[in-house]
């Protein structure tokens, strides 16, 4: 969605000032308000008859997930709508504001229906658009917040990786590559990496499966490449161009996984970097773009 094109912005655009580096650790008082003001433009002011199945819905997740009975007091009779804007200006823990605003979409998703999936669809660009515009790093996708660590990418490789999986057919690859970028959120990079492996070896064994490839619901993802190139997937005449592909697979997403995730660290604290978990995150979504391309194209 394209924001106002009002003189300030104009302005900025006309400076080249643009976000290309994003934060994640800050969410500026603007936007926090910004973001209030999208919620409320849907749900509106708090009613029990109208739209009090929503706002309860929030206010008692993140309130149970704090571990409060309040999230947020400026007096006695308020509502919940007032206590959750509040809270939303006033947290000082980003973890938590992200969380807050991921329940409240998903409350939105439910209080519009299905049928006005065009309506949440816009509203999620607003919010995504609010969001880049600030220069922080995350955006509301596939039902969640991510964090994005490099706009281009995010945009070319994330992004249509996570759109082919939004499939049936893919369903438990979506649900671990989602889960990845969660715990990448929360900085848990270590068990990132293993849901990575795990979306890859389950893409690829959705496509063996309808290939009758010769392999089985355990078999490791060696074993599954191998399977890729033995059964023509990827024919004869295009293995020499692809033994760099080939390379990439079998040392790439499953070599970092096994290596810094797949197995316990022993008497020796294994630390992940930020840096390699956002890697492995981006080299998953190129693997399963080709993958699912590839695998339309020669059905």
């Amino acid at each position: 969605m394209a924001l106002p094109d009002i003189f300030s912005r104009r302005k900025r655009r006309a400076n080249g000032e643009h976000a290309d580096v994003y934060t994640y650790d800050d969410i500026p008082n603007k936007l926090r308000v910004q973001i209030i003001q999208i919620i409320f433009e849907v749900l509106g002011r708090y009613d029990y008859y109208k739209n009090g199945g929503p706002w309860n819905f929030v206010v008692n997740t993140i309130r149970k997930e704090k571990g409060v009975f309040e999230l947020f007091r400026v007096g006695y009779g308020q509502e919940v709508d007032i206590e959750f804007s509040n809270w939303i200006l006033n947290e000082k823990d980003t973890d938590f504001v992200i969380d807050g605003i991921e329940v409240a979409f998903l409350a939105i998703f439910d209080f519009l229906g299905a049928f006005r999936k065009d309506q949440f669809e816009k509203i999620c660009s607003e919010l995504n658009a609010r969001f880049q515009e600030a220069g922080v790093g995350y955006e509301f996708n596939s039902g969640q917040m991510v964090q994005i660590s490099q706009k281009v990418l995010h945009d070319q490789v994330v992004k249509p990786a996570l759109q082919l999986i939004n499939d049936k057919r893919f369903k438990s690859a979506q649900d671990e590559y989602l889960e990845a970028h969660s715990l990448f959120r929360n900085s848990k990079f270590e068990q990132s990496l293993v849901e990575c492996g795990k979306a890859f070896e389950s893409v690829l064994k959705v496509i063996g499966s309808a290939r009758k490839w010769n392999v089985g619901p355990n078999d490791p993802a060696s074993k599954l490449i191998a399977a890729a190139f033995n059964s023509g997937f990827i024919p004869t005449y295009m293995q020499a161009q692809f033994n760099s592909l080939r390379s990439t697979l079998e040392s790439g997403v499953p070599a970092v996984r096994n290596k810094m995730g797949g197995h316990g660290a022993g008497s020796t604290p294994r630390t992940v970097d930020r840096h390699l978990a956002a890697y492995q995150l981006h080299q998953t979504a190129a693997v399963i773009v080709f993958l699912v391309e590839h695998d339309k194209a020669t059905l």
